[in-house]
């Protein structure tokens, strides 16, 4: 098998879900204070409770369900748990490679890569340090295309700064 570097959501890009959860947890108490004894105070326990538990598992079933793996001749996103959809990108076919960051993102080290192909793309959602995730892609795209040459020139050209 081809080596690959295998990527998968970071926890850190859930941050705002995280942050969310003691929110709807003092609303259910607020809430609850003037529904007591009332017909809808199970219902608002239990909708509350779904909240939270939602927020709370939305980043580990991303990360169960998606991982990205980058090899030297194409990108792939294999999705799923029991069926699993693989979405394969060959470097040859790539179009263009984006980083989207929003403030969150900014300040944590976190945003999306969307590389887009000539049929599919594919975008790799909260992913930790994704200018690096970015400048190996664009590393690996000049080697496919000048077959090794750009790489060898970059780096002496680094050495002879030092």
């Amino acid at each position: 098998m081809e080596k690959s570097i295998k990527y998968k959501t970071a926890r850190i890009s859930y941050i705002v879900s995280y942050l969310l959860v003691p929110l709807v947890i003092f609303f259910l108490s607020v809430i609850l204070l003037f529904l007591e004894n009332t017909k809808w105070y199970n219902i608002a326990i239990a909708g509350c409770l779904v909240i939270i538990c939602f927020l709370l598992l939305e980043p580990e079933w991303e990360r169960a369900v998606r991982e990205y793996h980058i090899t030297n001749n194409e990108v792939m996103e294999i999705e799923g748990l029991v069926r699993k959809k693989r979405t394969v990108i060959p470097y040859q076919s790539i179009a263009d490679v984006k980083v989207i960051k929003g403030i969150a993102g900014r300040i944590f080290k976190f945003g999306d890569v969307v590389i887009a192909g000539m049929k599919e793309s594919i975008k790799m959602k909260g992913m930790k340090n994704p200018d690096e995730i970015y400048k190996i892609m664009e590393n690996k795209i000049a080697l496919q295309k000048t077959g090794g040459r750009r790489r060898i020139e970059s780096e002496v050209e680094e050495e002879k700064e030092d």
